[in-house]
């Protein structure tokens, strides 16, 4: 109840910046099949080099045959799986104004913040549900032997400064990816970042590595391990991964006909909206420690 006092709108709200959504690939889904999850080939090149034995000069002779080409592409079946972020609430009928611009409000409050823990974690509804995700120590492959979780492969654990792991994390990921790729920090390492110099902003906004890898600081996620477990005080894990690409329905609000509880006159009002993820080729984690540079 109001009383005497005006009804106003509360402030507008801004989602932060940096977060998963907006640094991955959204690629134009055909039709709503996805939403039972997807399946691509893999394809990550490692490449080689040659030369012509007739045009070659090594200063100390003539150059030996060279050797035959090798196959030097590893491709595999890879398979994202759906999750839902959803958010509940219940109202009086009276004053509800349009039910389905409240309810997508409502989610857009807490949409980024529950996907991107689900693509950390790999949980969503309480259960190891969400595949891929980042923290990861085992591989799960499904009935018809599609790849859905790979292993996060440890660069740098024991917490290491900051400025080592990423060198290390980013030189890693190199080596697996050659083009830009995904730095997942949680956003408690950002200021460690910003401390040592790691994080940059182009012109257009991205947040980046020295190396141009782009950073993603999601709100949701956690900083644990590949095992699971929370990072020690003072610490966090990152992960990289290479590019990753993401599907999402529009957001569906339940009809008022079908939310009212009349024993009570309540509105419960569920909007929602499925996700579905997935990265290419690379999935490494480094632990650091936190802090500002003590030299």
């Amino acid at each position: 109840m109001a009383g005497a006092r005006q009804i106003v709108d509360p402030p507008a709200f801004t989602a932060l910046p940096h977060g998963l959504w907006d640094s991955i690939q959204h690629p134009t889904p055909g039709g709503t099949h996805w939403q039972q999850g997807v399946t691509w080939v893999e394809r990550c090149p490692d490449g080689d080099t040659t030369y012509d034995e007739c045009l070659t000069v090594t200063g100390t002779g003539a150059p030996p045959a060279p050797a035959g080409k090798t196959a030097n592409v590893e491709q595999s079946t890879r398979g994202a799986t759906p999750f839902t972020a959803y958010a509940l609430f219940e109202c009086s009928p009276v004053g509800v104004g349009d039910a389905a611009t409240v309810g997508a409000d409502a989610l857009a409050r807490v949409e980024q913040r529950q996907v991107e823990a689900a693509f950390w974690t790999g949980v969503a509804g309480g259960q190891d549900v969400v595949f891929p995700h980042l923290a990861a120590d085992a591989e799960v492959v499904d009935a018809q032997t599609i790849v859905l979780q790979p292993v996060a492969s440890p660069t740098v654990t024991g917490g290491a400064d900051v400025a080592h792991a990423l060198g290390a994390l980013e030189q890693a990921l190199a080596d697996c990816y050659s083009g830009q790729g995904l730095i997942h920090v949680p956003r408690s390492a950002l200021p460690t970042l910003a401390a040592w110099k790691l994080a940059r902003l182009t012109d257009d906004g991205q947040l980046v590595t020295p190396g141009g890898n782009r950073i993603v600081a999601g709100s949701g996620y956690t900083g644990s391990g590949p095992d699971g477990a929370a990072a020690a005080a003072g610490t966090a894990w990152i992960y990289a991964t290479g590019p990753a690409f993401g599907y999402r329905s529009d957001v569906y609000v339940t009809p008022v006909r079908e939310s009212l509880d009349r024993s009570s006159n309540t509105l419960r009002m569920l909007a929602e909206r499925t996700y579905v993820i997935g990265f290419e080729c690379c999935l490494l984690a480094a632990h650091i420690a936190l802090g500002v540079p003590t030299e």
